[in-house]
């Protein structure tokens, strides 16, 4: 379990840039696959952390209290609770330092984020 102290921009073609999703039967295209298993990673992450409090207690990882830590800890990556919100649901593309910032804080490798069979 990871704890974190207390808006991700991200490409913004949704999608997979074409302005649909995949349709059932139909082979996803490379961005739609990159999304979902993006979105699938961070969003197992994320409902598997928690952070504390200032006065000591625990409460369960928020978009918003993620996009706060990143940006405090990596300053020159720009990061809003929206632009989490449109990975987490796989409208969006994280861009690379994005990814290395988040591995970072959940302490996983970077490929984790866009394997469909990663390990931490």
């Amino acid at each position: 379990m990871n704890a974190v102290s207390s808006g991700a921009v991200a490409e913004s073609e949704s999608h997979g840039g074409d302005g649909r999703r995949a349709v059932e039967g139909e082979e996803p295209s490379p961005r739609q696959a990159a999304a979902s298993i993006f979105s699938r990673r961070l969003s197992e992450l994320i409902s598997e952390s928690s952070v504390s409090t200032e006065d000591g207690a625990t409460r369960s990882l928020t978009l918003y209290s993620l996009a706060q830590h990143l940006e405090l800890a990596y300053p020159d990556v720009p990061v809003s609770q929206s632009g989490l919100y449109r990975l987490i649901h796989g409208d969006a593309i994280p861009r690379l330092d994005l990814i290395i910032a988040l591995a970072r804080v959940f302490d996983v490798p970077p490929e984790y984020f866009v394997t469909a069979h990663g390990d931490r």
